[in-house]
């Protein structure tokens, strides 16, 4: 195989090249395509790579690049991150998603409770529902909640309007249909207008923690983080829960952290008393 045993690293006795080791290297180095020098690229090699490459930029990737750089720009931003006992939520999703499969034809997913959290906790808290001008901050009556959605072309916001008037199996249903409009490139203008919180469920991609950025004008955002089993210290012994953090990002101009604390506090406590009498429908 024409091999410079040089570049193969021995693990037989005193560092000796087995007939193992030969193979493995004949396999490695056929998968990526040919042979890698120990101390680098060939000559040959990096004549044939190019330095660099440009990858044109859709409508959209542009429009959510001025969007951040509007929000990383003009809005100061403050974070905050509260661990969730969400123990109950799972079982009563475990305990109702074939019967509601069965029925409605549609996944449940712990996104339609979180939704329904946030919206009770925005009537309470409307500063979390404003957006910030010179003349004074604008509270908004409509709760209008944007999920964000990783489509084809880049990230989607559509828009639950009203959705404090929904029901937990309500806002799945609108859930569903949203998320595939924006995967197939289905949505309407109307459904991707007029928000005025955005919700990120970061943890579908496996994140415990983040800090996003404020959708601007808009005066806060909140992620789901990733649900992980972990012991946690209840009534004096420990247990093992599924925990989820919410973190959430919010203009200071508007609200400090009393106000952003009060409103994350509101949706850890729904979100820890739902349980098996809690209603879907």
């Amino acid at each position: 195989n024409q091999i410079d045993l040089a570049q193969i690293v021995g693990t037989g006795i005193n560092g000796r090249i087995t007939r193992k080791n030969v193979i493995s290297f004949i396999e490695a180095n056929s998968t990526i395509g040919g042979r890698e020098d120990s101390t680098g690229p060939s000559d040959q090699d990096t004549q044939s790579r190019k330095d660099q490459e440009k990858i044109a930029l859709t409508p959209v990737r542009k429009m959510i690049a001025a969007n951040m750089s509007k929000s990383a720009a003009l809005i100061p931003q403050a974070w905050s991150e509260v661990a969730v006992d969400v123990t109950g939520m799972v079982s009563k999703r475990q305990d109702i998603k074939e019967s509601f499969m069965n029925k409605e034809g549609i996944n449940i997913t712990y996104l339609p409770f979180v939704i329904k959290a946030v919206a009770e906790s925005l009537k309470k808290n409307p500063l979390l529902n404003s957006t910030w001008s010179e003349e004074g901050i604008i509270l908004k009556k409509n709760i209008n909640i944007g999920i964000a959605v990783a489509a084809p072309d880049g990230l989607i916001v559509p828009v639950i309007h009203n959705a404090d008037f929904f029901s937990i199996a309500g806002l799945a249903e609108i859930m569903e249909t949203l998320i595939s409009k924006a995967k197939n490139g289905k949505l309407t203008l109307p459904e991707v207008q007029g928000g005025t919180f955005t919700l990120n469920n970061t943890g579908a991609l496996g994140s415990v923690s983040s800090r996003p950025l404020v959708n601007h004008p808009q005066a806060a955002i909140m992620t789901t983080e990733a649900i992980i089993k972990r012991p946690v210290i209840k009534e004096d012994a420990i247990a093992i829960r599924s925990m989820m953090n919410i973190c959430l990002s919010f203009d200071h101009r508007i609200m400090d952290g009393a106000e952003a604390s009060a409103f994350s506090m509101s949706v850890k406590k729904l979100l820890e008393n739902i349980g098996s009498e809690t209603l879907i429908y």
